[in-house]
This record gives C-alpha cells, structure tokens and sequence, in this order.
C-alpha cells in the first residue's frame, strides 16, 4: 500500500472515511430506497491482491449476487429484520444481535460497561461531542465507532506527519472494533432472517479485516521509509558476510541442531537460537520447539522487589530481532498476536516489547514432512515478512519486501525469484462445523474424550512445542538469605496438566485428561476462530504436538474425529426435524 505524495495519501483518507460512513449507515437505522439503490450501484474491486487476503473478496461476490439474482426481499422485509436482529423485536427471549462494544467485551454481556466508558474518554479527549443524529444511541455503538474511524481518518489526511495518526487509527480498530465486531457480525448471522443482512454481517467483518490490513501496510511503509520489493540472488558466502553486518543491528535467530539435548542422544534436538551463518540454520528437518519462544520467553522476568522498592524487569537490549521462520510458524506469531496484542482490549505490555523488534525472514519449505498438515489449515502460506528466502544449494534467493534491508542488498543479482509453497500434505485434516451453542454441549459430552483418559498421561508436552500456545503463570522467586527479596516471573504453562485449572481453595476445574483435551481441541478449532472473526484457526497445522507426545497420540485423528462425531450430530439433527 504505497503512497507516493500526500495528495494521493489524502485520496486513500478520504475514500476510508466514506467507507466507515457508509458502512455506519448500515446499522443507524432502516434501509431506506435512496440507500437501497446506491449499494445496489457501487462498485468496489473485487480482483484486489488485498481483498483476497481477508474475508472481503467472498463477500463482495455475495453482494453482487445478491442483487443480480434478487433475493425478493422487500424494504418492508428488511426494516422488519432491522427491528428483529438488532433491537431484539418481536423475539420472546430478547435474543438479538445488539450493535454495541460491552454486549461482547463486558463478563455480563450488558451495555453501558467498561468498553462504553472507554471510548467516552476518547471521544471526549478529542472534543468530540453528541450530536441529535446519535438519538439514543450509547457511544459504543457499531454506528458511533465507525464515525469515529472516519473522523479519524479526516483528521489523518491533514497531518504533515501521518505515521502517529495511522498508529491511533490501528489502536481504536483493533481495541475497540476488531475487539468484538466479528462477534457481532456472527451474531447477525445467527439472528437475521433476510439475506440481506446476513450478507452485511459478512460484508462489515471484511471490510474492518481489510482496513486493518491497508493500515499496516501503510505503517510499515511510513516505518521503512518507503514500500519496496525486489527479488535478488547471492552466493552463501556473500550471504554469510551480510549476516554478520546484520548483526551489529540485530540478534538472528534460526532453527540449530543441538545433539546434547533431547530425548535420544542419536537425534539430539533442533531449538531456536541465534545463528551468525547460514551453515548454522537446519533446512532439512522441522524444528521440534517453534520460533515463539524468541518473542515469548518460557521464563520471563517481570519484576524485582525487596523490603522497600520494586522494579519492573525491561531489558535494555538496543538490538532488533531477525527469525528465520517457515510459513506455519509465520502465521503462528501472527495468532499470538492477536492473543496478547488484540484480545481484550489491552496489549500485553511484556510480548509487545519484543515483538515490536522482530523481522521475519521466511524460509521456504523444502518438503512437507509425516506430521504437517498446513495445508488443510490453510496455514502453508504467508505474505507477512520483511524477506523471503531459499537457502538450499549454493546460490540463496531472496526477495526483500522491507525497506529497512534494501541497503544490505543492493548490490546483488536481480532476478525474478518469488517463494514457492508447499500446496500438498500427505496428512489431510477436516475441521468439524460447529453451528450452534446446542451442538457445543452435545459435543462436550462425546464418548470420544473418554478415551484419553487412558492414552494421554498430562505431560504438556504438547503445549510446549506448539507455536499458538499461550498460556502461562505467575511464580515468584524468593532470596534464599532473603525471602523479602525476590523476582516475579511468567512461566510457560500447560492446559493439559491438572493444576492448570486449579482455583482457590485447591478445586480443580478439569481433572481427567479427556477434560483438557477436549478443552485444548475446541480452542484450536473453535473457541479461536468464533473469537477472532471466523476467518481462521488457532491450530497452524505444524503438527510438532504428534511428534512430541511420548504416548503418539495424533492430534490430527482427534480433530478428524471430531469432525466425524459433529457430522453425525448435525445428521441426527436435521432427521429429528423431518
């Protein structure tokens, strides 16, 4: 998304502002016939690199088809569903798809609470006062948000410095709007009558996906300088030699056999750690621990306290992070992203300080090994990287995408070099359809779970390995002399070990391992995708959890499994309804 000059920079604003308008518009009230006919008339590029990336694309083909095959839904159907899916009219139970932040983000889901008050306070530190088309509307209404989004976007379009008001830009969507609109709009789906506005549902969740999208290309750019992409070829000695430049600015890290650890002395194991030539980096075997462990540490300090002072751990590191990763593991920092930088509404301070270091260079993928199964996660490719690489042989192919590395390169070979994929798995995994709360139950009681009471021995070894894990605890470490001295530390923790669940008072929440697995089964093919807006899954298809388990359980037979089992309750469903 590069932008040339601030008049084109001021087009792009504009365009976003009457986007978040119009699509306010969907939710202020009615569709009336002016508003009717004009989307029936608006053209939006539905071929865009960019749309294909987010859930845009199929809805845009959903809209055009809407109108060319006239779903015979009338205005008076649709000011009928209107009243329906978003004031709850008409329903006996009041179940609706409420347009407001708190319904989704607050523990009671009921308006006028934390996430409310919130954008009161930022609406009122920019001045920004009601107005009578608000009517009685709360502030945290889809409507208001997305009108603060174009006000934004107007108040960016004139700054001489735009990088600060495209980070406030991607703050609010991701605090507020991506923090729950997804949400919303699954809830349309499930509470609308009309096409129409289960359309819009999609079509709204696309859109904030997209904008989310063009926002942090536009960072990076602002960040890097300039949008840049060129492709490059380098002798490994010559790449060897960059490398170490690289590291007077950055620590790398890669996947490295290490023969003195692991279970088997013949095998040893391959860890991330930092590297300072190619040589280093194992291209032929799949790393047994994942890349996250870079950025999310499995001790990390957080503070250090005495009798009368306490000070926060931050490490005074001045150098970036490079990581050579393979696509899975790519959009598995991606996943833990949003976990700790998008869920909730507050970023987690202690990985954001890392992350905000970090540079991918992306290695291709020689094979797909026995336990892969990126590819039916739809996780085999990335686009998100600052280089892209083939280290095989002894020419190293490149192509740069961030500025930032474009001096280290500009001396080399063009060529036409653009990173292959692996498009095939020999294991196939098919993620169960779970369409409602009632089949969520029916699938919790399966006898399916019971089985790994006797297979699985709660090790968390599975959890350890896994890119998208994220779960940890808080321990303190006291002085031995001392024990009014001492440091607090997260440590990695595990949902397949009992005291996971364990409260206050020693109760423990999921004592059997059928409870934690299916616990740990439903976030990575359920619980994560309804989350964050139904457009992927917390599972990245490495299967490193198949390799690790001292007991072979194979976490792609559960998901297909689950699959089969969720088949058949639909199946027994629709022929109780016959």
């Amino acid at each position: 998304m590069s932008i040339s000059n601030k008049t084109d920079f001021q087009r792009l604003m504009k365009n976003r502002r009457d986007l978040y308008q119009f699509f306010a518009r969907f939710f202020a009230s009615e569709i009336d016939e002016e508003f009717f006919e004009q989307l029936k008339h608006i053209e939006f590029p539905a071929d865009r690199e960019e749309n294909a990336l987010t859930e845009f694309q199929d809805a845009l083909i959903r809209l055009n088809e809407y109108f060319e095959y006239d779903a015979g839904e009338s205005l008076e159907d649709l000011a009928a569903d209107y009243a329906k899916t978003f004031l709850g009219a008409g329903v006996a139970q009041g179940d609706a798809a409420f347009p407001y932040e708190s319904v989704y983000t607050s523990p009671k889901h009921i308006m006028m609470q934390d996430a409310w008050s919130q954008v009161c306070e930022i609406y009122e530190a920019k001045g920004i006062e009601r107005n009578d088309e608000a009517g009685d509307w709360l502030e945290d209404h889809i409507s208001m948000e997305m009108e603060y989004m174009a006000y934004l976007c107007d108040e960016t379009s004139e700054y001489t410095e735009t990088l600060t008001g495209l980070e406030e830009q991607k703050a609010f969507l991701n605090t507020h709007l991506l923090n729950w609109a997804p949400e919303f709009c699954l809830k349309i789906k499930e509470c609308a009558d009309t096409e129409f506005y289960r359309m819009v549902g999609q079509l709204t969740t696309g859109f904030l996906q997209l904008d989310s999208f063009i926002l942090d290309r536009m960072i990076v750019d602002r960040k890097s300088g300039t949008a840049y992409s060129r492709s490059c070829r380098i002798s490994r000695e010559l790449m060897n030699r960059t490398l170490r430049k690289l590291k007077n600015e950055y620590r790398i890290y890669a996947p490295v056999h290490r023969p003195d650890r692991g279970r088997w002395e013949t095998d040893g194991l391959i860890r991330y750690q930092e590297i300072s030539s190619l040589e280093e980096i194992v291209t032929d075997r799949q790393s047994d621990f994942s890349p996250k462990e870079v950025i999310f540490p499995v001790s990390q300090p957080i503070f250090k306290f005495d009798e009368d002072t306490c000070r926060e751990s931050v490490s005074s590191d001045p150098k970036g992070i490079i990581i050579f990763a393979r696509p899975c593991d790519v959009n598995g920092l991606k996943r833990l992203d949003n976990m700790f930088l998008a869920n909730g509404g507050v970023a987690d301070t202690y990985y954001s300080r890392n992350r905000s270091r970090v540079k991918i260079f992306m290695m291709e993928c020689e094979q797909s090994w026995d336990n892969c199964f990126c590819v039916s996660m739809k996780t085999n490719k990335a686009d998100y990287y600052s280089v892209a690489c083939r280290l095989s042989g002894n020419e190293i192919l490149l192509k740069i995408k961030d500025a930032e590395f474009a001096e280290y390169f500009d001396w080399a070979k063009t060529c036409e070099y653009e990173p292959q994929f692996i498009m095939e798995n020999e294991r196939k995994v098919t993620v169960p359809e779970i369409t409602d709360s009632a089949m969520l139950r029916q699938i919790a009681d399966l006898d399916m779970w019971k089985d790994y009471d006797d297979k699985c021995i709660s090790c968390g070894g599975c959890n350890t390995v896994c890119p998208t894990c994220s779960c940890f605890e808080t321990v303190d470490f006291l002085n031995q002399e001392n024990s009014r001295k001492g440091e607090r530390r997260r440590l990695w923790s595990s949902c397949m070990i009992p005291d996971f669940s364990k409260t206050a008072g020693g109760n423990i929440a999921r004592k059997f391992p059928r409870q934690m697995m299916r616990y740990k089964t439903l976030h990575k093919v359920y619980d994560y995708n309804k989350r964050f807006g139904g457009n992927e899954h917390m599972c990245v298809g490495c299967g490193r959890c198949m390799q690790r388990c001292p007991e072979d359980i194979s976490f792609a037979d559960t998901i297909n499994r689950l699959t089969e089992e969720a088949q058949k309750l639909k199946n027994a469903s629709a022929a109780a309804e016959e």
